[in-house]
């Protein structure tokens, strides 16, 4: 399997806060093609000790919407805000395997997607057929959630 997505961390700032406080962070990563990327952070949050100027990788969900798959896309498809190759349908996180991560990342399968700029998990509820490997995928997110840095 190739990496999760990496980048230079170049924004880590607080999100919704309450009597001094923090309850989820807001990321932004610089990806080696030029690209950023907005990360939500809700779960601890994970990313409080991360330093901006730091290369990471992350393992991702992408909380999908409008997802077309295999032969279930049709044909006149807009162009969608993702698209990948679905790499293992059935994904277990291996324990003590991440430098930092959220429970939530242990407590279920994933679908483990590979895309242009790394591999990223999706719930497998959001696919109302069954999936296999080596299937297309396109999807619209909603946004990005940091389930782990390895």
């Amino acid at each position: 399997m190739g990496a999760f997505i990496k980048g230079v961390l170049v924004e880590n700032a607080d999100g919704a806060t309450y009597q001094s406080k923090v309850y989820d962070r807001f990321l932004k990563l610089h990806l080696a093609n030029g690209q950023d990327v907005s990360i939500f952070d809700t779960f601890g949050p994970l990313s409080s000790s991360l330093s901006s100027g730091e290369r990471y990788e992350m393992i991702l969900e992408a909380l999908a919407t409008s997802v077309h798959y295999g032969r279930s896309t049709p044909l006149d498809v807009k162009t969608p805000t993702w698209q990948g190759v679905i790499i293992e349908p059935r994904w277990r996180a291996p324990e003590d395997q991440y430098r930092l991560s959220a429970t939530e990342l242990y407590t279920r399968e994933w679908v483990l997607v590979s895309t242009s700029i790394g591999a990223l998990l999706m719930n497998p509820k959001v696919f109302h057929t069954p999936i296999s490997p080596q299937e297309e995928v396109l999807w619209d997110t909603i946004r990005l959630d940091l389930l782990a840095v390895v």
